[in-house]
Protein backbone atom coordinates (compact mmCIF):
# COMPACT_ATOMS: atom_id res chain seq x y z
CA UNK A 1 0.00 0.00 0.00
CA UNK A 2 2.86 2.39 0.73
CA UNK A 3 4.28 1.91 -2.78
CA UNK A 4 0.91 2.86 -4.29
CA UNK A 5 0.78 6.01 -2.18
CA UNK A 6 4.35 6.89 -3.14
CA UNK A 7 3.69 6.45 -6.86
CA UNK A 8 0.52 8.59 -6.60
CA UNK A 9 2.47 11.36 -4.87
CA UNK A 10 5.19 11.26 -7.54
CA UNK A 11 2.59 11.38 -10.31
CA UNK A 12 0.77 14.36 -8.80
CA UNK A 13 3.77 16.52 -7.94
CA UNK A 14 5.62 18.16 -10.83
CA UNK A 15 9.32 17.42 -11.02
CA UNK A 16 11.02 20.81 -11.01
CA UNK A 17 14.76 20.85 -10.98
CA UNK A 18 16.69 23.22 -8.75
CA UNK A 19 17.94 25.23 -11.74
CA UNK A 20 14.37 25.73 -13.00
CA UNK A 21 13.29 27.11 -9.64
CA UNK A 22 16.34 29.38 -9.43
CA UNK A 23 15.70 30.81 -12.89
CA UNK A 24 12.03 31.37 -12.06
CA UNK A 25 12.98 33.15 -8.83
CA UNK A 26 15.54 35.30 -10.65
CA UNK A 27 12.99 36.29 -13.29
CA UNK A 28 10.40 37.11 -10.64
CA UNK A 29 12.83 39.24 -8.63
CA UNK A 30 14.06 40.97 -11.78
CA UNK A 31 10.53 41.83 -12.88
CA UNK A 32 9.67 43.11 -9.39
CA UNK A 33 12.76 45.35 -9.44
CA UNK A 34 11.79 46.62 -12.88
CA UNK A 35 8.33 47.53 -11.59
CA UNK A 36 9.81 49.15 -8.49
CA UNK A 37 12.10 51.41 -10.52
CA UNK A 38 9.61 51.97 -13.34
CA UNK A 39 8.64 55.55 -12.33
CA UNK A 40 12.29 56.63 -12.34
CA UNK A 41 12.85 54.85 -15.66
CA UNK A 42 9.81 56.56 -17.17
CA UNK A 43 11.01 59.99 -16.02
CA UNK A 44 14.52 59.37 -17.30
CA UNK A 45 13.42 58.09 -20.72
CA UNK A 46 10.25 60.08 -21.22
CA UNK A 47 11.21 63.39 -19.67
CA UNK A 48 8.60 65.85 -20.89
CA UNK A 49 7.16 63.57 -23.55
CA UNK A 50 4.22 61.64 -22.10
CA UNK A 51 3.90 59.46 -25.23
CA UNK A 52 7.36 57.97 -24.72
CA UNK A 53 6.64 57.35 -21.03
CA UNK A 54 3.35 55.67 -21.98
CA UNK A 55 5.09 53.45 -24.50
CA UNK A 56 7.53 52.36 -21.77
CA UNK A 57 4.56 51.33 -19.61
CA UNK A 58 3.02 49.47 -22.56
CA UNK A 59 6.24 47.61 -23.23
CA UNK A 60 6.59 46.59 -19.57
CA UNK A 61 2.99 45.36 -19.43
CA UNK A 62 3.35 43.35 -22.65
CA UNK A 63 6.72 41.84 -21.64
CA UNK A 64 5.33 38.92 -19.51
CA UNK A 65 2.83 37.93 -22.20
CA UNK A 66 5.56 37.84 -24.84
CA UNK A 67 7.60 35.65 -22.49
CA UNK A 68 4.70 33.23 -21.99
CA UNK A 69 4.07 33.14 -25.75
CA UNK A 70 7.71 32.33 -26.48
CA UNK A 71 7.75 29.67 -23.77
CA UNK A 72 4.64 28.05 -25.23
CA UNK A 73 6.17 28.07 -28.71
CA UNK A 74 9.35 26.43 -27.49
CA UNK A 75 7.46 23.77 -25.56
CA UNK A 76 5.25 22.96 -28.55
CA UNK A 77 8.31 22.80 -30.79
CA UNK A 78 9.93 20.32 -28.38
CA UNK A 79 6.91 18.01 -28.47
CA UNK A 80 6.96 17.53 -32.25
Amino acid sequence: MSEDKKSEDEAMSPAYSRSTLLVAAALFIGFCLLLFFLPQIMLAIGGDNSWVAGSVIGAVLILPFVGFWLRGRSRRKGQN
